[in-house]
């Protein structure tokens, strides 16, 4: 299994080098959270080893940007990758334009790059919907093994490509 990722996400990193004009924008929900606090909870302990596990994964995938909202959940399930990238993630609210000012973000800075969406069941399904994707999946509250990888080129419909980690 791990080496189908590997092989994977070289076959994207390589494709989104050899054609520079494919942006690349890999999305996950955030790992297993805490049930309390109610309003902001953490990771719990198999959360955290999720981010871990994401940052192997993602590792050498080419991401040049990430995004995350600003809840504990979702920046802590970025912090592994960003760390290991150097990377300051962008953050900001779930607010009801997120999705789009995200995807507008990603289209008119990112072009051509690899980026990472961090998000939650309904903040992650939007994002793929307002890059274009018709159709985007559902994600419910058990799961946090998504991964998404939605490909734009300019002139073909965005492509989606579900996946487990």
């Amino acid at each position: 299994m791990k080496r189908i990722f590997v092989i994977l996400f070289t076959l994207i990193a390589l494709g989104a080098q050899a054609a520079p004009g494919i942006t690349t924008v890999i999305l996950v929900r955030h790992a297993e959270k805490a049930t309390e606090p109610a309003n902001n909870p953490p990771l719990t302990a198999e959360g955290q080893e999720r981010a871990k596990e994401l940052a192997r994964i993602l590792g050498n995938s080419g991401i040049t940007a990430i995004f995350s909202t600003n809840l504990a959940r979702t920046r802590q399930t970025a912090a592994p990758i960003a760390k290991a990238l150097s990377i300051q993630p962008a953050v900001s609210a779930p607010a009801a334009t997120y999705a789009r000012d995200i995807a507008n973000r990603i289209r008119s800075t990112h072009a051509g790059k690899t980026v990472l969406v961090v998000g939650h069941t309904n903040t992650t399904r939007d994002v793929i919907a307002a890059l274009g994707v018709a159709n985007p999946p559902t994600i419910s509250e058990e799961e946090y093994d998504n991964l998404f990888i939605v490909t734009l080129a300019e002139g073909s419909e965005p492509r989606l490509l579900a996946l487990k980690y």
